[in-house]
């Protein structure tokens, strides 16, 4: 279960000053939701929500979600790619991590 410290708190000038409560609705649930994807859906949603012409831009989204600007813009490349290449059954590439430091062997 996703705890209410690991929800991003948006920090867009609306949701500061609490003048709009749909906004701060919106983005909450934004917000709820983007905390239950694992790190690529995250990046491709904002992506997604990022090319939609009357939508916020990258910067708002970063105030919003949290991401980086960079991460949203990969995000939005990756899903003009249409995702090729990309893991489909893991997170995150294979080769990523360190090496183990010796090989455990069975005796």
């Amino acid at each position: 279960m996703t705890s209410e410290s690991e929800i991003h708190q948006c920090e867009c000038d609306i949701c500061q000053a609490g003048s709009d409560s749909e906004i701060v609705h919106q983005h909450r649930q934004m917000n709820v939701f983007l905390s239950r994807l694992n790190e690529p859906q995250r990046r491709w949603y904002v992506g997604l929500l990022s090319q939609q012409s009357d939508g916020p831009s990258e910067r708002q989204l970063s105030k919003i979600t949290g991401l980086d600007e960079k991460t949203i813009r990969r995000g939005r490349q990756e899903l003009g790619s249409e995702l090729v290449g990309l893991p489909d059954d893991r997170q995150r590439q294979k080769g990523g991590g360190r090496l183990q430091a010796e090989k455990k062997t069975q005796n």
